[in-house]
C-alpha cells in the first residue's frame, strides 16, 4: 500500500467541419467531454476543422497542448484533481483555417465535487524519516524531465487496463494524515498483492523511466503520448528498460515493497499534462478519450 505519491455566420460554416460525438453527427466544431466531469476526471476538448487548420486552446485562461488525432481532428486534454475547485471553467478554442481568419469558439465546463475520504495512519519512525527534502528533490529531479515530455502521437487505443488484478485498498484522492499530521492526497490507486506478482502495462507506450527512487521505490513510468503517462511504484524487479516500447498487457515489473510503503503493493498513478488524475477513470470507454 503506497502511503502517498509525491510526487485541469457563413464564414464560420465554411471554416469549420461538424464533429461526431458518440457515433452521432453534431454541428458543433468544439465538444468538451465528459458532459459532467468531477474532480479527478480527465476533460477532453475535441475539435473538428478544415484539414491544415491551426488550433489553439485555453482552459480557464491557461494554454493547453493541442494534438492532431486524425485528418481534420484535434484534441486537448486537461486533468483535474482534488485541488481543482468545483465550479464553472471557460474553454476557448481558436481555429485558423488555411488562408482564412481566426475564429474563436467558447465553451464552459462545470467541474463537480468528489467526496474524498480521509485516512489516518500511525507510521513507524523509520518510515516517516524517508520524507525528507533531499529525498523529495531526488524524486522530482528524476520525474520532472520525463513528465515534461510531449509525444505528439497518442500511442494508446481504447480503455486502459488495470495493471494487476484484485481490489484497491487505498483509492485515488484519499486525504492522508500520518501520525496526526495532514500530509497530501493520494495521487493514484494502490493494489495489495503478494511480492513477485506480475505488473503489466496499462496501455501501449514507451518506457521513459525504470529506476530505484527513495520514496517511490523501484519505479516505472510509461509515456502514452499527448501528455499522458502511467506510473508504477514499489516494485521488486524490472522487466523493461527506458526506451523500450511496450504493448498493453505486456509484463513490465513485479510487485514489491520498496520505498515509502508498509507492505507488498502496487501504486498505480496516471498523469495528464500536469495533473495526477484518477487512473480508474481511464479504464472505461469514454468518447473523445479512449476511442
Amino acid at each position: 500500500m503506497r502511503l502517498a505519491s509525491l510526487l485541469g455566420g457563413a464564414a464560420l460554416a465554411a471554416a469549420l467541419l461538424p464533429i461526431a460525438v458518440a457515433g452521432a453527427a453534431a454541428a458543433e466544431p468544439v465538444v468538451v467531454m465528459p458532459a459532467a466531469p468531477v474532480q479527478g476526471d480527465t476533460v477532453a476538448i475535441v475539435v473538428r476543422a478544415a484539414a491544415g487548420s491551426t488550433v489553439a486552446a485555453r482552459f480557464n485562461g491557461t494554454p493547453l497542448s493541442v494534438f492532431a488525432v486524425s485528418d481534420g481532428a484535434w484534441r486537448a486534454l486537461r486533468g483535474t484533481d482534488p485541488d481543482t475547485p468545483p465550479g464553472i471553467y471557460p474553454v476557448a478554442v481558436v481555429i485558423t483555417p488555411p488562408g482564412g481568419s481566426a475564429v474563436t469558439v467558447r465553451r464552459a465546463v462545470r467541474i463537480g465535487p468528489t467526496r474524498f475520504e480521509e485516512r489516518h495512519l500511525t507510521l513507524p519512525s523509520g518510515t516517516v524519516s524517508l520524507i525528507t527534502p533531499k529525498n523529495l528533490s531526488i524524486e522530482w529531479n528524476a520525474l520532472n524531465p520525463v513528465l515534461a515530455r510531449r509525444t505528439p502521437d497518442a500511442l494508446w487505443r481504447g480503455p486502459f487496463q488495470v495493471p494487476v488484478t484484485g481490489l484497491v485498498d487505498s483509492p485515488y484522492g484519499y486525504m492522508g494524515f500520518y501520525n496526526g499530521v495532514r500530509e497530501w492526497w493520494h495521487q493514484g490507486a494502490d493494489f495489495p498483492q503478494p511480492a513477485g506478482t506480475p505488473v503489466v502495462a496499462a496501455a501501449n507506450g514507451v518506457v521513459v523511466l525504470a529506476r530505484a527512487l527513495p520514496l517511490g521505490g523501484d519505479t516505472v513510468v510509461i509515456d502514452h503520448g499527448q501528455g499522458v503517462f502511467t506510473e508504477y511504484l514499489h516494485l521488486s524487479a524490472f522487466l523493461v528498460h527506458a526506451g523500450q516500447r511496450v504493448a498493453q498487457g505486456d509484463p513490465i515489473a513485479r510487485i514489491g515493497a520498496t520505498g515509502l510503503v508498509t507492505g507488498p503493493s502496487l501504486h498505480w498513478g496516471l498523469y495528464v499534462s500536469g495533473h495526477w488524475v484518477n487512473p480508474l477513470f481511464w479504464t472505461t470507454a469514454r468518447p473523445g478519450l479512449t476511442d
